[in-house]
């Protein structure tokens, strides 16, 4: 560790003894560079360390033997080491990144880039305000210099531009510093702070003039045209280097000249990076040029700095975490994906899609987009929490809403572009792949994922990285070489496993859904050996870390491990939604609707926590008045997101229909759960609830009666039949919703056995259907037909199925509609139970016609040759008959315990009672056994009967036009199950115009549309761009005026 002036000194000195070199020796000018980058970055390293770990307190340097104001003083300390760390790493990374062009450019090149790195050194270290304007000034020149260094002609003329801009910027800044010196009578930060009374006296346009020209090299919104040029034209390397160092560097200086300031110059510091971070973001949303959505990327996130620096006041002790956390994780992310763009040969978002040829680059690039958006584990998530968490606390909410809008918007555009590379065709021209460049790359993910460990360490909360179940998530991206069976037996295995450790430790209600989860998830993994002679890259990543996150949120006992799992989850899913084949656009809706809703989990949090980093969830009860009425609000409407109720619907049909044959059961039976755990915790904590008048619970009553008649109505008009199932499912979650809703013991036990019900026939049904579509190669019901014969396994699996969906006896079904109707026999809600009720039979027309239409009917001739669906996915179709057949008989295996455990919530109210194996309510009873027995004696009488009576029947082929006594159609000119409900659609069709979707679509196109033109307002005119620049110091300076 050497002394702090070394990161001045040294590479300046390095600077001078190039020049000294002849232009032959460039290797040799290439190696001291490197040496000099490789040293400068150690030594921030050591310092780093030795502030973290060691307990080294900030250090002061006196360049002159003096103390200030007599000489230049700089400071060193934790976080001006750790920048000093960003920016050398960075230089130096970026320095092999350009090899050949340092090489072809030579010793001048180089010398200018360590006059940079000398240069932002200088505006991280130093106390004085002269030298910060000197030190602006060397970055401004070696920038300029090192713009050149791209083949791309726009080059030039941005180079120029940038010129222009900085030295409005310089003038600004020396003659804010002259007024500000005649003023207090010193040019040294820490002095004039102490000093800043006299100088708002009668300096107010002195530090305006300071403040301003700093603001303008972050390149605010509107006055950063000329940046984004540069990104869009600049070498990436160099690219990369404006966006990590350099504006971080930028940042330093804002940070140190608001020292000075007052608590409105906190505030309007906020206000202009909020503006840029929701600008810069809407303006991507339009953006298809890779590096100039990058550009606009550095823009908004550096505006988001600039909203946490005026937040200072609020943050306190966590200032630095906060601050730290998001420019560290932005630093790495945006140059990682700057040198990523350097082996991309195309310039438009879809080529990217070149990285699925190398496995590698495409994780880097996952980590980098999860490291700019802040989800976990990585530091961005940390910090987010923290500044959501003060911002709730401090009442400013204004900032808290807009903030998330832009972060929504940010992933949106974000998780498009990983949608791109996922799916897009692959590019005519390959990844340039040079290994100086890729190593490059690599060492940018291991400092992404060591920056995630490090700030969960400082996190005063769990760090994330610990935690088992995610950690077996993770490996499966070791693992993925290995065979596909291979992975999948450890997938099982380990889920199984972590089951059984953590059963001890299940109350009744998380055994039920840790069963599911776990167990559940298991018997589909079975559905998985099929095609596992492929390797099914990412497949097993995904779906680990869904049901990690899932595993994590049914034990989560604060709120911080509540969210931390909820998000794991949804990145998971998504993921594994992506997956299927014509599935990106449903993915991409449906990570936007789950983040939107994370967000409002989030903000509820936040304000239930009143201050507190995290509450325990139990806490949650001791709310009341207004605040627990919004927080319940913004909680439920996080959970309904993931239920997919009615409003929030359009992203299930996509996602369910399209996902792969083993991953829609996933989603569909267990994902959804994780939103009905959440309304069940939430009503456990809070109970009823009401918001200016308004019965909350009433509401969600409603929500649910709506979303089980939309979605049954929904499901009779499909013609795909995994959609109608997804559409089933919406109907389905609103039983559960409605149930939970009805705030009583026999509502909350009939959604349990909606959750346990559904579980097993949709997944059951899911597979099913999609076994029957990878044999015909078709998902529309119209061009099947008569397949009862050829795949009979699959025949008795939905047909079990639609009769436990259906609820009528002596399935697990009728149960669960034996205790709804006992549930709303206790209560007095009318209105919504009629829907409920009209809900019911909507359901059997769509069940009639998945069977109808599949497996009865006319056999067409392409699939008389079909066999049954794969071994490994009629096999956990049967474990799940038989499932169901054992649910039916006995269900106190299950719910005997979750009944009692109920009993707690809801003392005094109707209940059940378990006697052996019959069920009593003050209604009646429900036997199961005996049930199935009649059933089954009346099913074989009359079978047999059938049987007896039609023994000598001859069976009429299908194209016997004799017995028949019918013209023979061919069977594929017939489609009898087209439009099969047509009279109910001329009847009901009003209620099944897609509203929703339209408001949604609407939305979408609207910021679109904006965005597309707003962005106009960058004509690349460098004029034009002064003229945004004067009108913004104007507007600043009103807008600061008024605030005084």
């Amino acid at each position: 560790m050497v002394d702090g002036i070394a990161f001045i000194a040294v590479s300046l000195g390095a600077a001078f003894l190039l020049g000294l070199l002849r232009d032959s020796w460039r290797f040799a000018a290439y190696g001291i560079s490197l040496a000099t980058l490789a040293f400068l970055t150690w030594n921030a390293f050591c310092w780093s360390k030795g502030f973290a770990l060691d307990g080294l307190v900030p250090i002061e340097i006196f360049t002159a033997g003096a103390p200030p104001p007599f000489a230049v003083n700089l400071r060193l300390g934790l976080a001006e080491a750790a920048l000093l760390l960003l920016v050398h790493l960075t230089a130096l990374l970026s320095a092999i990144y350009l090899r050949d062009t340092l090489m072809q450019q030579g010793r001048r090149a180089m010398s200018v880039l360590l006059v940079l790195c000398m240069a932002l050194s200088g505006v991280i270290l130093t106390r004085d305000l002269f030298n910060l304007f000197v030190f602006i000034e060397l970055t401004v020149i070696a920038s300029g210099g090192l713009i050149l260094l791209s083949h791309d002609r726009r080059a030039l003329g941005a180079g120029f531009k940038y010129l222009i801009v900085t030295q409005v910027m310089s003038i600004l800044l020396l003659i804010g510093i002259f007024f500000a010196y005649q003023a207090t009578g010193t040019i040294n930060i820490d002095g004039m702070a102490e000093q800043s009374a006299l100088l708002f006296k009668g300096g107010f346009l002195a530090f305006f003039l300071m403040f301003m020209a700093v603001v303008l090299e972050l390149k605010p919104f509107p006055a950063n045209g000329w940046a984004l040029d540069i990104y869009e034209s600049a070498h990436p390397a160099f690219s990369a280097i404006i966006s990590a160092a350099v504006g971080a560097a930028s940042l330093v200086a804002l940070d140190k000249l608001l020292l000075i300031a007052g608590p409105n110059w906190l505030m309007l510091t906020s206000i202009i990076g909020l503006i840029t971070f929701v600008a810069a973001n809407l303006f991507s949303l339009a953006q298809e040029n890779d590096r100039r959505l990058l550009g606009y990327s550095s823009v908004g996130q550096i505006g988001l700095v600039m909203l946490v620096l005026g937040q200072k006041d609020i943050l306190g002790d966590n200032y630095l975490f906060v601050v730290g956390g998001i420019l560290l994780a932005h630093g790495v992310a945006k140059a990682g994906l700057f040198w990523i763009s350097g082996l991309v040969q195309g310039r438009e978002l879809k080529d990217w899609a070149a990285l699925r040829q190398r496995p590698l680059l495409l994780f880097a690039f996952a980590s980098f987009i999860a490291l700019l958006m802040g989800l976990p584990p990585f530091p961005g998530f940390y910090a987010k929490w923290e500044l959501v968490h003060a911002l709730a606390a401090a009442d400013r909410l204004w900032l808290l809403g807009l903030m998330l809008f832009a972060s929504l918007l940010e992933a949106g555009y974000l998780f498009r572009w990983f949608g791109y590379v996922i799916k897009r065709d692959l590019p005519q021209q390959p990844l340039a792949c040079p290994w100086h460049k890729r190593t490059v790359v690599m060492l940018a993910l291991v400092a992404a994922w060591a920056l995630a460990y490090i700030w969960g360490e400082l996190s005063p909360h769990s760090n994330l990285l610990h935690l088992l179940p995610l950690l077996f998530a993770l490996a499966f991206l070791v693992l993925e070489p290995l065979p596909a069976w291979l992975k999948n037996l450890l997938a099982i295995g380990g889920m199984v496993v972590w089951f059984l450790l953590s059963y001890p430790g299940y109350d009744p209600l998380q055994l039920i859904y840790g069963g599911i989860i776990l167990l559940g998830g298991a018997i589909i993994f079975l559905a998985s050996f099929y095609g596992s002679a492929q390797r099914r890259l990412g497949f097993y990543p995904s779906a680990m870390l869904m049901y990690a996150g899932l595993s994590l949120l049914i034990v989560a006992e604060n709120s911080f491990n509540f969210f931390a799992a909820w998000e794991l989850l949804t990145v998971g899913s998504y993921f594994l939604i992506l997956r299927g084949k014509e599935s990106e656009p449903h993915a991409l809706s449906y990570v936007v609707f789950s983040l939107g809703g994370a967000f409002l989990i989030l903000t509820g949090f936040a304000l239930a926590g009143l201050g507190a980093g995290q509450i325990p969830l139990v806490r949650l009860a001791d709310l009341n008045g207004e605040l627990a009425g919004w927080v319940f609000l913004l909680l439920a409407i996080g959970f309904l997101t993931k239920t997919a109720a009615v409003g929030l619907h359009i992203w299930l049909p996509g996602a369910h229909a399209e996902a792969e044959t083993d991953v829609s059961p996933m989603v569909s039976g267990i994902l959804l759960k994780a939103g009905l755990f959440g309304l069940t915790l939430l009503l456990m904590t809070m109970g009823k609830q009401q918001l200016y008048g308004v019965e909350l619970t009433y509401l969600m009553l409603w929500i649910g009666a709506i979303s089980a008649l939309t979605g049954n109505l929904l499901a009779v008009f499909q013609e795909d039949a995994k959609r109608l199932l997804a559409y089933s499912s919406i109907g389905q979650m609103g039983y559960a919703v409605f149930g939970l809703a009805m705030m009583n013991h026999l509502g909350w036990m009939m959604a349990l056995m909606f959750v346990i019900n559904h579980y097993i026939y949709k997944s059951m049904l899911f597979l099913s259907v999609g076994g029957v579509a990878k044999r015909t190669g078709t998902r529309l019901m119209y061009q099947m037909g008569g397949l009862i014969t050829l795949m009979p396994l699959s025949f008795i699996a939905v047909l079990i199925g639609i009769i436990a969906v259906s609820g009528v006896p002596p399935l697990s079904g009728f149960g669960g509609r034996w205790i709804f109707y006992n549930a709303i026999l206790a209560d007095d809600y009318r209105l919504p139970l009629v829907i409920i009720f009209l809900a019911g039979p909507i359901a059997f027309l769509y069940l009639f016609r998945l069977i109808h239409t599949i497996f009865l009917g006319q056999l067409k001739d392409e699939h008389r040759k079909l066999k049954e669906a794969p071994f490994w996915i009629v096999l956990p179709q049967m474990i799940f008959v038989a499932f169901l057949m054992i649910f039916a008989l006995v269900p106190g295996l299950a719910l005997r315990h979750v009944d009692a455990y109920i009993g707690q919530f809801f003392s005094g109210g109707p209940s059940l009672n378990w006697e052996g194996l019959t069920i009593t309510s003050q209604f009646g009873q429900w036997a199961p056994i005996p049930i199935m027995i009649i059933i089954g004696v009346i099913f074989m009488t009359l079978f047999l009967w059938l049987l007896f009576v039609n023994r000598r029947a001859q069976k009429v082929k299908q194209f016997n036009i004799v017995f028949a006594a019918e013209r023979p159609y061919r069977p594929e000119t017939t489609h009898f199950a087209w439009n099969f409900f047509a009279p109910y659609r001329k009847a009901l069709g009003f209620l099944t115009q897609p509203l929703v979707t339209r408001f949604w679509e609407t939305l979408t196109d609207l910021l679109h549309q904006l965005a597309d033109l707003l962005r106009r307002f960058y004509t690349g005119n460098g004029q034009t761009y002064a003229v945004h620049l004067l009108l913004f110091v104007v507007a600043v300076y009103l807008l600061q005026k008024g605030m005084m």
